[in-house]
């Protein structure tokens, strides 16, 4: 077998083991092989001439990106790849129960969080300042990551 089969055999194996990462569970070992084959490759290009190594490097440096891109997009749409990548969040996000300068009830005790009651809506709530004790009157003064601080009236 010649040094110019023998590189296109590397290329295409390398290809073939980057494809095969994305199937099966080798937590990156096949990923390297694939890689170390695709170099070992372009060292062959440049055993048969320089200008075809250097040929080889700068067309495996620029569709590298490209194929990885690809398999990037890929993995998800594969068995693994659907084990290891989170679904999409829920684009239905729920409207904020309270509003600001919006009164209520506190039906626990607040140190600093507890249960408040408004307009029969129960929603967890932070004191602005201090324990707030059950039963007593308290007004929303503002809403960090859409839960309420409320101050004692």
């Amino acid at each position: 077998m010649s040094y110019g089969e023998s590189s296109i055999l590397l290329f295409a194996v390398g290809i073939i083991l980057l494809i095969a990462e994305l199937f099966l569970p080798a937590h990156g070992m096949i990923l390297l092989l694939g890689a170390l084959a695709i170099l070992a490759g372009i060292g062959l290009c440049f055993v048969i001439n320089p200008w075809l190594g250097l040929s080889a490097f700068v067309g495996s440096a620029a569709g590298m990106p490209l194929l990885f891109a690809l398999l990037i997009w890929l993995m998800p749409r594969t068995p693994m790849g659907r084990k290891l990548v989170l679904p999409p969040l829920p684009t239905n996000v729920l409207p904020i129960a309270v509003q600001i300068g919006q009164t209520g009830t506190a039906v626990s005790e607040l140190r600093p969080m507890g249960l408040c009651e408004f307009d029969d809506h129960r929603v967890q709530a932070a004191s602005e300042l201090g324990v707030i004790a059950a039963g007593k009157m308290v007004q929303v003064v503002s809403l960090n990551n859409r839960q309420p601080t409320v101050r004692a009236l």
